[in-house]
């Protein structure tokens, strides 16, 4: 089964499971957060970008994922383009109805981000 397959079949799912390495520990930190799937591209958002997991990225942008089981990797980086960022809010507020309601009031995410080289991890056929 292809990669565009496997998040399509998870693309559905609520939440994900982000594992990001401490900043100042390097120890593994685990978070449970909102994304969305276009595509083979993941995409995660966040209303608060001072939060742990935001700052351990910006120190070392290497995660790994768990949706449903299937476990992923890549490295996330902070969208800049504005269009982007306004599509990816789209996107979110198209899956999530808090965020469509936020996005009604006029409250978006503090930051999105995109996953780059998605790829299968812990030994996936």
């Amino acid at each position: 089964m292809s990669l565009a397959d496997r998040l399509a079949g998870i693309a559905g799912r609520s939440t994900l499971r982000l594992t990001t390495r401490g900043r100042r520990t390097g120890r593994p930190h685990t978070v449970t957060v909102w994304f969305v799937i276009e595509g083979t591209t993941m995409y995660l958002a966040t209303l608060n970008a001072k939060r742990d997991w935001v700052r351990n990225l910006a120190r070392n942008p290497e995660a790994t994922f768990d949706v449903g089981g299937l476990g992923l990797r890549g490295q996330v980086t902070t969208i800049g383009d504005p269009a982007l960022a306004a599509h990816v809010g789209r996107l979110l507020a198209q899956k999530y109805w808090m965020a469509w309601i936020g996005s009604w009031l006029g409250r978006g995410a503090d930051r999105t981000f995109r996953v780059d080289g998605l790829e299968l991890s812990g030994g996936e056929p």
